[in-house]
């Protein structure tokens, strides 16, 4: 693969043992590659940052359309897709038997699924964990998972913001409750959360884990229409699904 592939995998956290090896050697010995990682890492911050800004900006829409008679239409512009997720290896024939699909779904699912970032409430490190809402999304960002589940819930009865519900998913998902999961996924995106493109995505995830193969193909072509976030790697996954 070539070094934009090669360093994108590594974003995405695709690359194999052997390939990781490589990439750091890589890092170490070829200035060239070192400069194009550079230059990918500062992108991926770029990209972090502005995503973050219009999210920001877009609940401060919401906040201030609720404010206001006056209907207002939000629009989040799509952010540019990672580049490249490494697929499935196909398995050996002896394994499938019958009618069994030549896809393993547990493998699939832990390939693409990554929790969504903190774009909401971002943690100034350093400063004291006073609020519930820094100590929930503190956990969150720290891998927690069993204390940002509890901390979310308790968020969730003193506040009424939507996002909570979509990062308490994204939770449960990681705690591999995806039968609680869905129900608020679907709740979210029903209820026209300002994420819900990315709830699509990670709804049609849980219902991959869960083997509910119909339902995830048809919010992966969701998705796929809506041209929405993780529109490349859905129309990847899909093809892995046939």
């Amino acid at each position: 693969m070539d070094n934009v592939e090669f360093i994108n995998g590594y974003f995405e956290g695709s690359l194999s043992e052997k390939e990781l090896e490589e990439f750091n050697s890589l890092l170490k010995t070829d200035e060239g590659f070192s400069a194009d990682f550079e230059f990918q890492k500062e992108l991926q911050f770029a990209l972090k940052k502005e995503e973050r800004r219009e999210i920001k900006q877009m609940f401060n829409e919401i906040t201030e359309t609720e404010k206001s008679s006056a209907p207002k239409v939000i629009r989040l512009r799509p952010l540019m897709a990672a580049a490249s997720i490494a697929l499935l290896i196909g398995l050996g024939s002896w394994y499938f038997m019958f009618n069994k699909p030549n896809y393993d779904t547990d493998q699939l699912y832990n390939t693409h699924f990554v929790p969504y970032d903190n774009v909401v409430h971002p943690i100034e490190r350093g400063n004291q964990l006073v609020d519930l809402k820094t100590r929930a999304f503190t956990a969150y960002e720290n891998e927690e998972y069993v204390v940002a589940l509890e901390l979310f819930k308790e968020l969730h009865n003193e506040q009424s913001d939507s996002y909570i519900d979509f990062y308490t998913a994204i939770v449960l998902m990681e705690l591999q409750n995806h039968k609680e999961a869905i129900p608020l996924l679907k709740g979210y995106i029903e209820n026209d959360g300002a994420l819900k493109g990315r709830a699509s995505w990670y709804l049609a995830l849980s219902y991959l884990k869960t083997d509910a193969l119909a339902k995830s193909k048809e919010h992966l072509n969701k998705v796929v229409i809506n041209n929405s976030y993780k529109a490349d790697e859905a129309r990847k996954l899909l093809e892995a699904l046939e």
